[in-house]
């Protein structure tokens, strides 16, 4: 680069020993990075930033929205999860359900308004989730479903996608889980 013997910003004179300095801004920094670069990997930059930002502010709603599904109760009574028996009576068959038994009840119910199944095809199926053979049990006898009403259910599930002879269905009914006897009731609700 050549040195003037003028300022090209203002014409004043310079000395013959000082150099010119540059009209061009280039500064560096962050700034200077960014005006370096194209729209594209702007645009980019700003995604990421924004997605940094939004996990950021997920994390923090999830450490401090309390957990529903724990119990935080800090009393000094007995645990929730085991059964609490009414000892001033004789009848010691009166219990109060634990969380597990409730949260299968639940579980259990929510399973039967969106498909059908036999008492033990939904006792399975509960500890399939994780839940014990009692709880699983105490679940299901809560809803209070009518298996007969669910072996029909079933076997119309079964006829709107497949063809089955009477016995085929009463058979797969039974494979279900389903009684004889319910088996029976569902293939004759839906007239075979």
């Amino acid at each position: 680069m050549e040195t003037a013997k003028f300022c090209e910003g203002c014409g004043t004179a310079l000395p013959a020993s000082q150099p010119v300095k540059e009209t061009k801004s280039s500064s560096g920094g962050v700034m200077g990075w960014w005006n370096s670069q194209g729209s594209g990997v702007k645009a980019l930059s700003i995604i990421g930033v924004c997605c940094v930002g939004l996990i950021l502010i997920i994390g923090v709603m999830a450490l401090i929205t309390p957990d529903t599904t724990t119990n935080t109760t800090t009393s000094t009574s007995p645990s929730s999860s085991t059964p609490a028996t009414d000892t001033s009576s004789s009848d010691s068959s009166v219990t109060s359900a634990t969380t597990g038994q409730e949260q299968a009840a639940k579980m259990a119910q929510s399973y039967l308004n969106t498909q059908s199944f036999s008492r033990s095809g939904l006792i399975k199926q509960l500890k399939y989730e994780g839940f014990t053979q009692e709880e699983a049990e105490y679940g299901v006898d809560k809803t209070g479903a009518d298996w007969n009403k669910q072996a029909a259910k079933m076997a119309q599930s079964y006829l709107n996608t497949q063809s089955f002879s009477r016995s085929g269905l009463i058979e797969q009914l039974e494979y279900e889980g389903f009684t004889s006897q319910q088996a029976e009731y569902g293939v004759q609700a839906v007239g075979l």
